[in-house]
């Protein structure tokens, strides 16, 4: 439900603000791309900070804080007056956002599971592909009611809304007397089977991480799986409505591919478990380089819709299968840290990315040089998943 909320109206509904925004302040795609890409940078920024808040204040009390966060700045947004007024309140929905996202409830997912840690996680995702699927009811709200009213009630709503969804979270299973998997300590004392591949290996401390090389592949591929996904959140409807789509039909394409993504979730939860993670999410990573390609060239609705099947798949299992990573090469205790302190490192290129964007389309009048490096950019992340080391006993093949 969180993933549903965030998803319809920021993670990826919000770039159905970025034209009325444009046309209310009379700027350039590039000054409106600067606040989207704020936001990655400001998670970039936060995310050490993140991890290790999480560790000690624990996720439910972390969460609400964002959610009240969240709302408020939608409150603040519809309030705004100039550009940096809209700059200010895009901040302070990122840092609830943040605060109220994925990486709170992600931590506590890989606490409560492991044998079927993909599958969970691939199941948590399908939240933001659900989403998508409202993103066209808040376009057109934007659109006939107008963003200011639209951004007051979102705000209104998702604070009445997410404090309570934050409130049943649970840290994790030992303190309720379980082991991961629901399982009872005294089943698990009962087993010979000490290097079952459904149990954790030892999680190793943050600084043996950080020395790792592995902590570093992750990180530069995980920046590679999503920069293109970076500037399609912000610019996909830009671009749909420059080939000649109207700004609702391109949020319904925008919906579909994400709703497709929950196929690939799925399909890559299921496909990771069986044969090891990696091996599908190079796959992935290939897919989205190849969909992109496609769509720098696209001129007719049937090759968008080439290209929104393809990298929806491939994005929904690279979003799944790359959370399964980390949780094996991080281990359970450090995982919140971990994946924090790899937040500047992913989020460059995606600050970026938006931002390279806009200035080309700015500059020459197309996205498509622009999407065409992001798809071999995007395409490379399978290379560097070569130089991830993951621990025997932590893989499912």
């Amino acid at each position: 439900m969180a993933g549903t909320i965030q998803s319809a109206v920021f993670n990826t509904g919000a770039q159905a603000l970025f034209l009325p925004l444009q046309r209310e302040f009379g700027a350039t795609r590039t000054a409106i791309t600067v606040a989207f890409s704020l936001r990655r940078l400001e998670g970039g920024l936060t995310g050490p900070l993140e991890g290790y808040l999480i560790h000690w204040v624990g996720p439910r009390r972390y969460m609400m804080a964002g959610w009240v966060i969240f709302g408020a700045g939608f409150v603040a947004l519809s309030l705004s007056q100039n550009i940096y007024h809209f700059y200010v309140s895009f901040l302070i929905i990122t840092l609830g956002q943040s605060i109220a996202g994925f990486l709170p409830i992600v931590t506590v997912i890989i606490n409560w599971f492991n044998a079927w840690r993909g599958r969970a996680i691939a199941i948590y995702q399908l939240g933001g592909s659900l989403g998508a699927l409202l993103i066209p009811a808040f376009t057109w709200s934007i659109l006939y009611f107008g963003w200011r009213p639209t951004a007051l009630g979102v705000g209104i709503v998702t604070i009445i809304i997410g404090v309570p969804l934050a409130a049943v979270m649970r840290a994790g299973p030992e303190i309720y007397g379980y082991l991961p998997d629901g399982k009872r300590p005294e089943s698990e004392a009962d087993s010979s089977e000490s290097d079952s591949p459904s149990q954790d290996v030892a999680s190793p401390t943050v600084l043996q991480s950080l020395r790792d090389r592995s902590f570093w592949f992750l990180a530069l591929s995980h920046s590679a799986g999503i920069t293109a996904w970076g500037a399609l959140q912000v610019h996909q409807i830009p671009a749909l409505v420059d080939i000649g789509m109207d700004e609702l039909a391109a949020a319904g394409i925008l919906s579909y591919t994400l709703g497709i993504a929950a196929v690939g979730r799925v399909i890559g939860g299921f496909l990771g478990d069986l044969l090891g993670p990696r091996k599908v999410t190079a796959v992935a990573f290939i897919l989205q380089g190849v969909s992109v390609t496609i769509l720098a060239f696209a001129t007719s609705t049937s090759q968008v819709m080439v290209f929104a099947t393809i990298f929806g798949v491939a994005f929904g299992a690279r979003g799944t299968l790359m959370t399964v990573l980390r949780a094996q090469v991080f281990g359970r205790e450090n995982f919140s840290r971990l994946a924090g302190l790899m937040d500047p490192i992913s989020s460059a290129a995606v600050f970026i990315s938006p931002l390279i964007a806009a200035w080309m389309y700015d500059s020459l009048g197309s996205y498509q040089l622009a999407f065409l490096g992001l798809a071999a950019f995007n395409a490379s992340g399978a290379f560097l998943l070569l130089g991830i080391r993951v621990p025997p006993s932590s893989q499912t093949r």
